[in-house]
């Protein structure tokens, strides 16, 4: 494969994965078996493509797959969210519902989620113009929640498409499977990677703030204070370059229940986080497979509690081996805890 994006655990027990150079692929997790249904016409420069994918949550009666894509414009490389639908066979064409989302080589975000409010929620990146971020007039650097015809969510904070602002660049998007909190992993500049919990209307901070209100950015903190500042839940330095996440509410793999678990592209790991009883701090950290892989994209877990990881040698920034790029999964046996 070349440079898998996203994988996604489908209504119809198949995992689902989006290819960045625009193909949509079924994949059969008895044997491994990949299915191309359908394609994208995307422009795939840098960290363009296509991208994030997620199922309308009636997929048997209105089987709409929702998937974000990277197009040229005017000579611009611009980000959209579309819909197709799947007869069981192949994917339909796009339905475009949300269009001209400002993108650019790098900062695209584009991670899918549908919450159990049955709408549908979207990151941008700053597509880097960082001034984007605070700027309500635009949809780069932001949380967006949407109905899913592509409409603003009805109670939205600002009356757009908006559900919150000052982001950077997120690139992983998942609920909480008890509490429905939804949590984001963003990538810093050179510093501060972030876990954040995203909550209705907040700013996060972005460009004027980077991981804690901690000063270590001239002005951060009077910043914060007038602009009531959400704080991330973990923030990292050195940067470890955070990529998709999911959370694991399972029994197979013992003492992981309820850890939110992420992969690293810089990192070459899969990240595990054990969160406070309220979700607002990380309590414990654990990183897996350093650069046992290269890069990693996504993580999914499945419904029985298996784990599997999407490779991203071919991205362009990393050293693909031949058998490259990669669907992996994770047998519990295979996990090593801190006690050997």
């Amino acid at each position: 494969m070349d440079t898998p994006w996203d994988i996604a655990w489908g209504p119809d027990d198949f995992i689902w994965m989006t290819e960045r150079r625009g193909r949509i692929y079924r994949v059969d997790p008895a044997n491994g078996q990949i299915i191309q249904v359908g394609q994208v016409d995307v422009i795939e420069v840098g960290e363009s493509g296509l991208m994030g994918i997620a199922f309308h949550p009636d997929f048997d009666t209105q089987p709409f797959v929702y998937l974000a894509n990277s197009f040229g414009a005017r000579n611009a490389i611009r980000n959209r969210l579309v819909r197709m639908r799947f007869n069981g066979i192949s994917l339909g064409n796009p339905e475009i519902l949300l269009d001209n989302i400002p993108g650019a080589t790098f900062h695209n975000g584009s991670r899918l989620a549908v919450g159990r409010d049955r709408l549908l929620y979207m990151t941008t990146g700053d597509a880097g113009n960082p001034a984007l971020s605070q700027n309500l007039n635009s949809v780069a650097g932001k949380v967006l929640r949407l109905t899913l015809d592509g409409q603003p969510a009805p109670g939205n904070p600002f009356g757009t498409t908006i559900y919150s602002y000052g982001h950077r660049n997120a690139q992983g998007l998942v609920f909480h499977p008890e509490t429905d909190g939804l949590y984001l992993t963003e990538h810093g500049p050179f510093d501060n990677d972030e876990v954040n919990r995203v909550e209705i209307g907040r700013n996060y901070g972005w460009p004027n703030v980077s991981g804690f209100c901690d000063d270590d950015v001239r002005g951060e903190g009077d910043f914060c204070d007038r602009h009531n500042v959400a704080e991330p839940v973990a923030a990292w330095t050195p940067t470890t370059a955070p990529g998709g996440a999911d959370f694991y509410n399972a029994n197979l793999i013992s003492g992981w229940k309820g850890s939110l678990l992420f992969t690293t592209l810089k990192g070459s790991a899969l990240v595990r986080l054990t969160l406070s009883a309220d979700g607002s701090r990380v309590v414990g950290e654990e990183f897996l497979f350093q650069r046992e892989f290269g890069r990693l994209r996504d993580v999914l877990v499945a419904p029985n509690g298996q784990i599997y990881l999407a490779t991203s040698n071919r991205d362009g920034r990393g050293r693909p081996a031949a058998d490259d790029d990669r669907i992996l999964r994770v047998e519990p046996e295979l996990i090593v805890n801190d006690n050997g």
